[in-house]
């Protein structure tokens, strides 16, 4: 009888620890945070708002997930492939640009992050009409943002 409980023990430490490391995906409210900065952003230097597209979110989704479980490195591997997907969801497609950034811990951190960098705030404010949102937490819960802006 010692032994089984020894042993249920054991397994149920198990069980727990490995729960214990298992992040889960950021909540939806992030993109939506990403989405409402962004476009706060473009507002207040009187531009258009930007609407979000399931199709590109799926980009970006893949690419945060990408990068947050190291298929591929931190950056913009792969952006041609995006590039060439989006141009077949968007009919008249003209312009494609795309922002990365991991550590920011909410939305509106990493959207402050691309407003301070010269490249990325370019994007943010570029001519575009859609926009795609993705996030993913690595396994030490940080987590990646993905943009991607199509017109």
């Amino acid at each position: 009888m010692k032994t089984n409980f020894l042993f249920s023990y054991f397994i149920s430490l198990t069980i727990l620890s490995s729960l214990a490391s298992f992040s889960p995906p950021p909540a939806a409210g992030i993109a939506d945070d990403v989405l409402k900065y962004t476009n706060n952003f473009r507002k207040s230097k009187g531009l258009t708002t930007l609407i979000m597209r399931d199709d590109l979110n799926s980009l970006a989704q893949k690419h945060s997930e990408d990068m947050a479980r190291g298929r591929v490195g931190f950056g913009h591997s792969g952006f041609n492939r995006r590039y060439n997907e989006a141009s077949k969801m968007i009919k008249g497609f003209k312009n494609f640009g795309e922002n990365v950034a991991y550590g920011a811990r909410s939305g509106k951190e990493a959207v402050t992050m691309w407003e301070n960098s010269t490249g990325h705030r370019r994007n943010l404010l570029g001519n575009y009409r859609y926009i795609g949102i993705g996030t993913a937490k690595d396994r030490h819960g940080i987590i990646y943002y993905t943009q991607v802006f199509a017109n």
